[in-house]
């Protein structure tokens, strides 16, 4: 019996790349892993391919090396304690038993902090992650520069790559976080291969992929020679775009009706490659407009469904994973109360709403609306408020207006003048408040 050839762009296929690919860099070879096709299919296959590896993952568009690096090490941080990581690598470098030194260390005032320290550091091997060490232990060194990102990046002369390598070195392999960088269009595949190709030169064993779509990649190919360029090539993995006819079919086994009012949505849900959790959930609404529409009833219900949907997109999409939470409150009070947004950015200060039909139908409810988008503007928020029925209509008028407002936030947040106090890479302090 003829060997039947996988094909290329199924699952099976692309989960045998990624493991090739990882032995790779178990072997000491730099590897970059490209994921070519809709954003949503490669970072569903990129964490279910991680999700037994128990390994944390960075979702991060490539404007940076410092951007990319500080991202990852803020991932790394949410999920452990650096300073515990730091003790325990100047305590087996001084002899000492794993968990001995953070247990000496904790209770002591700055000052014994300061006379321990100077006792262990001499037996610790010289390099980045002994100075990372030093910065991670010493609690003064943190508040002086803002955070421990900027307390390491200072202390390793602005270079990101050595900030890198240094933390890598400090934690166990598997805890690093993965990285997935993120790039569409020629200019920032371009920038985002650069990027990559220098990541992972730093650093051969960092498990990292590029997201993008395949006519960029494409494009990005066709150019002149260069490190990145073979790197990407050698990496590519191609992954199949779904259909929009499928998605309906998926839609329709969930009691949707097949309407034309969702071919514009179900064709950018399809260019988007959503997981099969995104579309549950874009059913379920569609379902409740359908019934509310045949019983005449207006579509209200809180918009519960509307608000999980749009934060579910958002966050399974690899430009935007992250940035958002649900119903969650900026940390300020109005009339007594705790504001509350549908959902929040507090990293780009973008503050989403999802009106119902009810908002427009009574004045006090208007007004109340108008007090609370000038209390979050006071606060430093950009405000958009969407209509809960637009949410299936107009679902790819909203997507781009977000992306935009998106785009704009983070290009505004990269002039900041505290993002170039630490030099041409363009890092700095993140401002509390854009």
């Amino acid at each position: 019996m003829p060997h039947v050839k996988p094909d290329a762009r199924s699952d099976a296929f692309s989960l045998h790349e990624l493991e090739r690919h990882q032995h790779r860099r178990e072997q000491g070879i730099p590897t970059l892993t490209v994921l070519a096709g809709p954003p949503g299919s490669a970072a569903s296959l990129w964490r279910r391919w991680l999700e037994p590896l128990h390994r944390p993952t960075c979702m991060v568009p490539a404007s940076s090396e410092t951007e990319v690096v500080r991202a990852w090490v803020e991932t790394l941080a949410r999920g452990r304690d650096l300073a515990a990581d730091a003790a325990d690598f100047l305590g087996a470098a001084a002899g000492l038993a794993p968990g001995e030194l953070p247990a000496r260390l904790a209770g002591k005032t700055a000052h014994e902090r300061d006379v321990l320290l100077q006792e262990l550091l001499p037996s610790a091997p010289d390099g980045d992650a002994s100075t990372a060490c030093r910065c991670l232990l010493q609690p003064q060194v943190i508040h002086k520069s803002g955070s421990p990102f900027d307390a390491l990046l200072e202390a390793c002369e602005h270079d990101p790559f050595r900030v890198l390598a240094a933390v890598h070195a400090l934690v166990p392999p598997r805890a690093a976080p993965s990285l997935l960088l993120t790039g569409s269009g020629a200019e920032a595949v371009t920038r985002a291969a650069r990027v990559a190709a220098k990541l992972c030169a730093a650093n051969p064993s960092l498990v990292i992929a590029l997201s993008a779509d395949r006519p960029s990649i494409d494009a990005y190919l066709h150019g002149g020679r260069s490190q990145a360029l073979a790197m990407v090539r050698e990496g590519l993995i191609e992954l199949a775009t779904p259909t929009p006819e499928a998605l309906g079919r998926k839609l329709e086994t969930l009691g949707v009706t097949p309407s034309e009012e969702l071919s514009a949505p179900l064709a950018r849900l399809a260019a988007d490659g959503v997981s099969d959790e995104v579309l549950t959930l874009f059913g379920e609404m569609v379902r409740e407009h359908q019934r509310a529409s045949r019983e005449g009833e207006p579509v209200d219900r809180a918009r519960s469904t509307e608000e999980r949907f749009l934060y579910t997109f958002l966050d399974s999409h690899p430009a935007t994973h992250g940035l958002f939470e649900l119903n969650a409150s900026p940390g300020f009070r109005l009339a007594g109360r705790d504001v509350e947004v549908d959902l929040l950015s507090r990293q780009l200060s973008i503050a989403v709403e999802i009106d119902g039909y009810f908002h427009f139908h009574s004045e006090e409810a208007y007004r109340r609306d108008r007090r609370k988008d000038l209390a979050l503007q006071r606060h430093g928020y950009w405000v958009l408020r969407f209509l809960a029925g637009d949410v299936v209509e107009r679902l790819e008028e909203i997507l781009d207006t977000l992306s935009q407002v998106i785009q704009q936030r983070r290009e505004a947040l990269m002039r900041e003048p505290s993002r170039q106090e630490a030099g041409p890479t363009g890092s700095g302090r993140r401002p509390s408040s854009p």
